[in-house]
């Protein structure tokens, strides 16, 4: 080479890359130069010029999507081109030339020559000299002659124009506009949310109120009920400290008080501040306003603590006092004091991080450390370096309350007696020898025992004989790790057959039996105790609450049959009204048997409980962040839990707490404290508001972490914020992105948030709301604990292998059924097993969704007043945000975008076949033999509840799932398939393109997700699709008001990818 071509020829690796200079004049004649070519480009893509504003007929000024400017005139002067170009030949590693084709690429160094023709170019080379190695003929020189040969390479040029895709050249061919669609509107405008902007009062009218509120005040002095209601507050042992308590809130910016149950601090502490308020108001001169905001950790408490406090005013709820949990708020211009959930008062920092309006911030129950009580109080700390003036009071428990004062620069703690009868304790070694209950050997609530029952006797009967042994037993060892005669040691004198309850009991299940025998022993036992007086069982969760619900209306003594009993369940999965039951009075000769989570610990005080047992267990949510995977476990208590639990007997006379555990662990196994939630879940959220309230700042997200009550771990920290980058919402910068800000105004996590912002750009509004709240909410299908092997009542509505899917058919006929006749829904939902609530609080939560997505200008409608448990949003929306709402293989698309990366593989089984008369029949693999697999390798298993559950066949290897749970096994919930075109054109990765042994292949995430196309063009078309999409979706996001259906472009790639995925 180097022989014939001299200086031309270059070995720039030996053996492996060689160039050749070739001068190819004809290429570059009369061809237009690249360069200006992109720059034209370039500016026609900027901005094309108004045709209208050159007519001077344009009526939208600034405001429009065209440019307002004569256009420029470009030069048409010939440019001088450098003719040689460079010829690139590659030979892999181990090629075997001439039998082996080597790469060839031919290039300008000066770029003025356009590179889809290199490529065009190279592509021939290639077909070429791969024809010539099947019969062993050297090709280089060939290549070179053909290369210098004009008219086959310009034959071929003008023949093969459409092989590769320009990149400068537009995706979308421009369509005719006629003058109507190019006056069409270029924004919405900004719709309205119908709720009343309490900023807009005048401080005048605020005044005004403050005196009518004071002159009310006065004349109720002379009120028989309030003066009844004032007798009442002053017995509880929280007034005889209201002077305290008022001198130390004015002469301290921060004050924790710690109470114990029943002192009445969350009813008095924030009544005592404004009562002092309205009374001193008027001694002085520039009459001070006070707006008290009182946090309590669950809605039901919230709202039942605004009643009681309202109904010890002798006023009605809304006025003076009110609440505002989700979905549901009663206050009005009059209201002073407002108690509401620490999710409620973290939204209004987010709106407004210096709260101008608020005087006093109350933290109830902070002892709690839920995630969003202790990123409050970093948020407050920060917020009482600005507001000087501004009061925050922390109420706790008893426990840990120094915690607290410390965190706040040694603020002052009061210390509150408590209003409570004596407790006695029974644990569970006290408790068998009572009731005389006896574990049977074939019972499910035993363990395995070496050696069998026989041998058990035998064993007992020579422990009683030799007696005790030396020592005792080691206090780290558990209960169900001692031999029998260390459990003997240990619980020395009672009697044998407590001894064999102990030994064979499975301590970590719950155990119904024994329940059942303690609540006949309270009810009709032999004892000294009240025989009065509701009864609170401490569960772990709600199907736990089920079980016993169910047993209890089998039990011939304890069924609510037989007139005497109420069984009341409480969880936070009900609705307000169904946890209110709990409030109510029973009759006289019932009593009230309720059945309970932890939230009845300190959230919820039963006034006439007198009895509780405690099977020391509770659900705890953790989130293994390496994993990302969220677990339910069923763990122990902690000590100040359990005391916390005790303390809920005694509220009227001398009370009883049964522990069904044992003195030994209560005193050496359990933990002092619980584990801070933020120290076990998923730091998403968090970390969106804490970006979003400091969103013009540039924060070291880690550090402010460090300035918690306990900061997570920095993995954790580091794993959250990379799962908010692969969603879209923080940048590498850790940056708020256009995409982000919006998820972070939305009050649900940003998968979620995702879909609902997706949802009105791809005009399926309606069905991505109902979606959207479902997955926020919970799902309406249920079934009786006894029909759950019968029936599957989701199967009825099944559609696409989409869980998310079937709760939206089934909801839409439950409105289709509605429509005629709300008797007929009622019994519609009755047959299908559906909550005919849960679709009312549905409702609620589309229609609360969509007042955020038109306050942020993504819904251009006027929302009028919202109807409760009404869901009208179709209507209100119309039909141009919903022309796809019908489109279930867009909505595939749709849960992928949000759901993405949460992704699993399916693999089936080698195929097997049935010989059969007309031939061998593929056989379809059970469900069973299919296996479900993670990026990281994790075989994870389709939760029971999924209408996948029982799937042997998918049409795509590939589901996306919206959260992933560990119990017995780990599980995905919330299932649906996503086809190959979507999850191509929506998911969050770069798709990549590669040629494997003649086959393009389209792949992401490194190889792990890969596809087949037909050709290199294919490849081209979806990952441009990809690229423009972005774009749009950027700008969208940055100018939420852009009408995309009159958008040039955005309208023609909309349309595209509706009309791919429709038709795939």
């Amino acid at each position: 080479m180097e022989s014939i071509y001299g200086n031309a020829f270059h070995e720039k690796i030996k053996n492996r890359i060689w160039t050749v200079q070739l001068k190819l004049n004809y290429l570059t004649n009369n061809e237009e130069t690249e360069e200006v070519a992109v720059k034209e480009k370039k500016q026609e893509k900027q901005k094309e010029i108004c045709r209208l504003f050159m007519r001077n007929k344009c009526r939208f000024g600034d405001k429009c999507r065209f440019l307002h400017q004569l256009p420029k005139k470009v030069s048409n002067a010939p440019v001088q081109e450098d003719p040689y170009f460079t010829l690139e030949i590659r030979f892999p590693e181990g090629c075997k030339y001439p039998y082996e084709a080597p790469y060839f690429y031919i290039y300008k160094n000066d770029r003025m020559f356009p590179r889809i023709n290199c490529l065009r170019i190279a592509r021939k080379l290639h077909d070429h000299a791969l024809s010539l190695a099947e019969q062993g003929t050297p090709s280089l020189f060939s290549i070179i002659s053909f290369l210098e040969y004009e008219f086959g390479v310009k034959t071929y040029l003008e023949e093969n124009r459409e092989q590769f895709l320009d990149q400068y050249e537009p995706l979308f061919p421009k369509e005719q506009e006629n003058e109507e669609e190019e006056s069409a509107a270029s924004h919405y405008k900004l719709g309205s949310t119908n709720k009343k902007n309490r900023d807009c009062v005048s401080w005048e009218e605020i005044i005004k109120e403050d005196d009518l509120l004071e002159k009310r005040f006065k004349e109720k002095q002379k009120n028989a009920n309030y003066r009844k209601m004032k007798e009442t507050r002053k017995k509880l042992p929280v007034w005889s400290n209201m002077t305290k308590i008022l001198e130390t809130v004015q002469q301290n910016q921060v004050v924790i008080i710690s109470g114990e149950t029943g002192c009445g601090k969350s009813t008095q502490v924030p009544q005592f501040i404004l009562d002092d308020w309205i009374i001193n108001r008027s001694q002085s001169g520039d009459k001070p306003h006070v707006n008290i905001v009182c946090t309590q950790p669950r809605r039901i408490s919230a709202i039942g603590v605004a009643e009681r406090v309202a109904a010890e005013r002798d006023e009605n709820i809304g006025g003076t006092v009110g609440y505002q949990i989700r979905l549901e708020s009663k206050m009005s211009g009059k209201t002073r004091l407002t108690f509401c959930t620490t999710g409620i008062l973290l939204q209004r920092l987010s709106a407004s991080f210096e709260l101008p309006d608020v005087t006093h911030v109350i933290v109830d129950e902070v002892h709690e450390r839920s995630a969003e009580s202790d990123l409050l109080l970093m948020l407050l700390k920060e917020l009482l370096l600005k507001r000087p003036a501004m009061k925050v009071i922390l109420m706790s428990a008893t426990l840990k309350a120094d915690t607290f004062s410390s965190y706040f620069e040694q603020a002052p703690v009061l210390n509150i007696p408590g209003l409570t009868f004596p407790v006695e304790q029974i644990f569970l070694e006290d408790a068998l020898e009572r009731i005389g209950y006896v574990v049977e050997e074939n019972s499910k609530f035993t363990r395995t025992i070496k050696g069998g029952w026989d041998q058990l006797a035998i064993d007992l009967e020579v422990a009683d004989i030799e007696g005790l042994p030396a020592s005792s037993p080691k206090e780290s060892i558990q209960d169900e790790n001692l031999t029998l005669k260390q459990l003997v040691t240990r619980y020395h004198g009672y009697s044998r057959q407590t001894y064999k309850n102990l030994y064979v009991m499975d301590h970590k299940r719950i155990n119904f039996e024994l329940i059942e025998r303690i609540l006949e022993w309270i009810v009709f036992g032999e004892h000294d105790y009240p025989r009065t007086g509701s009864i609170l069982v401490f569960l772990p969760g709600f199907a736990e609450i089920l079980t016993l619900k169910d047993q209890l209306y089998d039990n011939k003594n304890l069924s609510p049959r037989t007139k005497q009993f109420v069984i009341v369940p409480l969880h936070s999965s009900l609705s307000n009204e169904e946890q209110s039951l709990v409030f109510q009075k029973t009759k006289s000769g019932v009593r009230k048997i309720v059945l309970s989570t932890n939230m009845a610990e300190t959230s919820i005080t039963i006034d006439d409980c007198v009895f509780v047992i405690d099977t020391g267990m509770m659900k705890e949510n953790r989130f293994n962040s390496g994993l990302n995977m969220e677990s339910l476990d069923t763990c122990w208590v902690s000590r100040a839990n359990a005391m916390q639990r005790k303390g809920r007997a005694g509220r009227v006379m001398p009370g009883v707490c049964i522990h069904l555990y044992t003195s030994y662990r209560f005193k050496y196994h359990f933990s002092g404290q619980p584990v801070p939630e933020i120290l076990r879940i998923s730091l998403e959220p968090l970390l969106l508001r804490i970006r979003f309230m400091h969103k013009a700042k540039k924060i070291d997200l880690h550090k402010m972490f460090e300035r918690m009550l306990e900061p997570p771990t920095h993995e954790s920290i580091t794993n959250s914020i990379k799962r908010l980058q692969d969603v879209g919402a923080f940048d590498s910068r850790c940056m708020l992105t256009p995409l982000g800000h919006h998820l972070a105004a939305l009050p649900v996590n940003a998968k979620i948030g995702k879909l609902i912002l997706f949802g009105a750009i791809f005009c399926c509004l309606d069905s991505a709301l109902t979606i959207a709240a479902c997955l926020s909410y919970k799902n309406p299908f249920y079934v009786p604990f006894e029909k759950r092997h019968e029936v599957d009542p989701k199967q009825e509505f099944f559609v696409a292998n989409s869980d998310q899917l079937t709760v939206l058919k089934a909801y839409k006929k439950w409105l289709a059924v509605r429509s005629r006749s709300a008797q007929a829904a009622q019994v519609f939902a009755s047959l299908n097993y559906l909550s005919v609530q849960t679709f009312h609080t549905l409702a609620d939560i589309k229609y609360q969704f969509l007042e955020l997505l038109v306050s942020i200008g993504f819904a251009p409608v006027n929302l009028p007043k919202r109807r409760p448990n009404f869901d009208n949003i179709f209507e209100i929306t119309g039909p141009e945000l919903n022309v796809n709402n019908e489109n279930y293989k867009l909505l595939q698309g749709l849960l992928c975008a949000a759901l993405y990366p949460n992704v699993v593989k399916v693999f089936t089984p080698a195929k097997s076949f049935q010989v059969q008369s007309a031939g061998a029949v593929p056989i379809l693999p059970k469900p069973e033999e299919l296996r479900f697999q993670t990026k990281d390798d994790c075989y994870v298993y389709i939760h029971p509840s999924s209408v996948n559950f029982r799937t042997g066949h998918y049409t795509s290897p590939y589901l996306v799932y919206q959260e992933k749970i560990k119990t017995s096994r780990v599980y995905i919930k919330e299932v649906s398939m996503i086809p190959s075109l979507p999850l191509l054109l929506f998911s969050g990765y770069q798709l990549n393109m590669e040629l494997h042994n003649g086959t393009f292949v389209l792949s992401l995430e490194d190889g792990w997700i890969m596809f087949v196309v037909e050709s290199h063009r294919m490849g081209q078309l979806l990952q441009r699709i990809r690229i423009e999409l972005a774009k749009l979706l950027e700008q969208k996001m940055q100018d939420p008001l852009l009408n995309l259906l009159n958008h040039q472009e955005g309208k023609q790639i909309i349309r595209t990818i509706v009309n791919v995925i429709t038709k795939a």
